[in-house]
């Protein structure tokens, strides 16, 4: 969680939590699960395509609305808090106009294409990806639970399936590029866990 004063809990490598500033970055503590359905009551559908830029933690991110037919599009930085550690990330984001992404868009890169619903369990905010393309048939549920103090406490409904957050097959720059063939196996051991 931010501050009003804009400081951040972090984690050190300690697993303690200490305070710095980041003046730029919003952090985000996540937890991750598969659905092997869309659930009732989402809301608010839009496309996103990234494009996970080779050998850096960068990514250039278009979302459409198709109701409203807005787009935005944002060169996007993610780091961990803790290497190790997937559920507590620092994002950057960067608006881009049309003339900075096809120029960035030539960078080498691998593509992600998911159609992302909104989704409000009790007080959490959730999002659900449906993933396309190569990775049609893989469904994910992400909460963003606001801070480190907060994603043990979490409990996800009983119609969500096992939780990947910890399988760095899961994270999305290791989903683009790959299939859902790929990732079957990957799969399967989550399932079976």
């Amino acid at each position: 969680m931010i501050s009003p004063s804009g400081v951040c809990p972090l984690m050190d490598v300690r697993n303690t939590c200490r305070m710095v500033e980041e003046k730029y970055a919003v952090g985000e503590y996540e937890r991750r699960f598969l659905l092997d359905r869309i659930p009732d009551d989402v809301a608010d559908p839009r496309t996103i395509v990234d494009e996970y830029i080779t050998d850096t933690r960068l990514r250039l991110r278009t979302v459409h609305w198709p109701d409203t037919d807005q787009r935005d599009q944002k060169l996007g930085h993610k780091r961990r808090l803790v290497e190790s550690d997937p559920t507590g990330i620092m994002c950057t984001s960067l608006y881009l106009d049309d003339d900075e992404i096809t120029v960035l868009a030539t960078l080498p890169s691998r593509r992600l294409v998911k159609t992302r619903w909104r989704l409000t369990l009790g007080e959490v905010a959730a999002s659900i990806d449906v993933f396309e393309e190569s990775l049609e048939g893989l469904i994910m549920l992400e909460v963003d639970l606001g801070g480190p103090d907060l994603l043990a406490m979490f409990t996800p409904p009983d119609w969500v399936g096992p939780e990947v957050t910890h399988d760095e097959h899961f994270t999305g720059g290791e989903l683009a590029g790959v299939s859902f063939q790929d990732l079957a196996p990957h799969i399967s051991r989550a399932t079976t866990s």
